[in-house]
């Protein structure tokens, strides 16, 4: 459906609208008729732009990965020193986490049914992978980390913060969150052998 721009605001509309529903009631428990009434209109004004519930996620999720995947590439790019870059992507991504919570709670529990999901969480794997890859590659070649293999490093730096995320997310305020993060930064960076 070609949509003018004012069909796309009122579209956009409606995805703010159940982006804030699907928050609050998660998707299970969210109704069209939730979402049409937190947008101000009528059900079949919403069906008019999507023909189910899941469209709807899916269009919440896509708006959701994108200003994610925005937010954080824009943060990294800012930064010229490698280990600051790793700490700024981890901070603005658990931000980013607590802000886009659809979005996280679409890639870290999604069904294996769910195709549009799946793929989105591919590239959302690919995409951090290749942030981390070349954070660690402009630190090898500005002399500021000795990385021997720079696709396994990033795994390793990748399941290292995925580990972690869940236990800063729920259980620590931001300002102690970053504390946390500094010292398994440290830890990634550094180790733990005295020298």
């Amino acid at each position: 459906m070609k949509l003018t721009d004012k069909k796309r605001e009122e579209r956009n509309r409606i995805i703010e609208s159940a982006r804030d529903v699907f928050k609050k009631y998660g998707f299970k428990k969210a109704a069209v008729s939730d979402i049409a009434a937190a947008a101000g209109k009528a059900k079949s004004s919403v069906y008019y732009y999507f023909k189910s519930k899941d469209k709807i996620y899916n269009a919440v999720i896509f708006s959701e990965a994108k200003k994610y995947r925005y937010r954080v590439s824009e943060a990294v790019k800012k930064i010229n020193n490698p280990e600051l870059q790793l700490k700024e992507y981890i901070l603005i991504r658990l931000q980013t986490d607590k802000m886009y919570s659809n979005f996280y709670e679409a890639v870290h529990n999604f069904s294996e049914q769910d195709k549009f999901i799946k793929r989105l969480k591919q590239i959302y794997d690919k995409e951090e992978f290749e942030i981390f890859s070349n954070i660690l590659e402009n630190g090898v070649k500005t002399g500021f980390f000795d990385v021997s293999d720079i696709k396994y490093t990033a795994v390793g730096i990748v399941t290292a913060m995925r580990g972690i995320e869940s236990v800063l997310l729920h259980k620590y305020e931001d300002s102690k969150a970053e504390a946390v993060i500094d010292n398994v930064l440290k830890i990634i960076l550094y180790g733990i052998v005295k020298r």
